[in-house]
């Protein structure tokens, strides 16, 4: 076999000293039946002295990494065999073998291979923080729900007359500590969803019953204040799915809870029916069998610059608006779960309609998840 003849076209061309790449040719019994000077080089061999070499004992697995490359016609790193180098290969099958280009890959593949290792000892250090702040909840929610049940003791008298001024002061020590412990529930959440550190498991459930669970439970929450949420289920939606339950109704509780937080009064309306495939192509999100549900509310004073930055706490941590912060650390939550559910959510000021959140997610997550 003239290998020059096929490697080169054009026959001016030394292909044993002028080609950039390492370049040789491997039989299908896996020996190196020729190779270019640059080979040589690269695998620190004289002229001559890969012929007749297995292509495993110059690189680890080498044939098994050619046969790959030329089937997925993709370059893959071989590591050699007789130190830690490592080469960027690709190949390509011709008669009687496979034509194989090489390249020293070894600073490339150290970088690469250091920053994964940082990626991953950053994620083991993320996981540890939430794992560590989940732990440590307990030890922040116990004394404050002290201090506010000690608080409007207080106020309702049981430890005696307390004249308008001391009332004030205790009022606004039950309001901050409320607010903390609002606001800590919120990060341990955040941190839970990011740290997959919720126990749940796929199953069957009727998630019109769920989603009216949390609406009847945020009428009741938010029952001093003049607004009225609304439930309206498509009548011809198929209510079994197969999602996590749990974190589907922590998700819901949380964009309830939000719009319920930032208004005063007006109406709250929560809607759940298959999502339309004309409304998902629109959006190009996938076709597959899906449901669309919103929570939109005309009240709020969510402005449109706020939208790109809802569902991001970590882009708000300057705010001095706490309810900003609260709201942020709740959304953020929101949006990791629906992420773990398969689905996407997002938010967008509608005309009549203010201030919408969707939430598309799959009637039935996979199986093997």
């Amino acid at each position: 076999m003239d290998i020059r003849k096929i490697l080169s076209i054009q026959k001016n061309i030394d292909v044993q000293r002028n080609l950039p790449d390492g370049v040789v040719f491997v039989g299908t019994n896996g020996i190196i039946q020729w190779a270019n000077d640059v080979a040589h080089d690269l695998f620190r061999m004289e002229e001559g002295l890969l012929f007749s070499k297995s292509i495993n004992d110059i690189l680890e697995n080498g044939y098994d990494l050619i046969v790959n490359s030329a089937n997925t016609h993709k370059a893959l790193i071989a590591k050699s065999t007789q130190g830690d180098e490592y080469f960027e290969i690709t190949s390509r099958e011709i008669e009687g073998g496979h034509v194989v280009a090489l390249r020293d890959s070894t600073q490339n593949y150290k970088r690469i291979s250091n920053i994964l290792e940082e990626q991953e000892n950053s994620q083991k250090v993320n996981s540890d923080k939430n794992s560590f702040l989940v732990k440590l909840s307990n030890k922040f929610n116990s004394p404050l729900q002290s201090i506010i049940g000690f608080s409007q003791g207080l106020i309702d008298g049981l430890g005696g007359n307390v004249n308008e001024k001391q009332a004030k002061f205790i009022n606004i020590i039950k309001k901050n500590s409320s607010d903390l412990l609002y606001f800590f529930n919120r990060l341990v959440e955040l941190s839970q969803t990011e740290g997959d550190l919720i126990e749940d498991s796929d199953k069957y459930f009727d998630i019109i019953d769920a989603l009216d669970s949390i609406v009847k439970a945020n009428k009741n929450l938010y029952s001093e204040k003049a607004i009225n949420i609304n439930f309206e289920p498509d009548k011809q939606l198929k209510r079994s799915v197969y999602q996590k339950e749990t974190n589907f109704k922590l998700m819901m509780q949380n964009l309830v809870e939000v719009m319920a937080r930032d208004i005063d009064m007006g109406n709250i309306y929560v809607t759940i029916a298959d999502a339309d495939q004309e409304f998902l192509t629109a959006r190009n999100l996938p076709v597959d069998s899906s449901i669309l549900i919103t929570v939109s509310s005309n009240n709020t004073t969510v402005l449109e610059t706020e939208l790109s930055t809802l569902f991001n706490p970590y882009a708000i941590i300057d705010s001095s608006n706490k309810n900003t912060i609260s709201r942020a650390l709740a959304l953020g939550t929101a949006s990791n779960i629906a992420k773990k559910l398969g689905g996407v959510i997002w938010a967008e000021i509608l005309p009549m309609k203010g201030l919408v959140y969707n939430i598309v997610i799959p009637r039935e997550i996979a199986h093997n998840e």
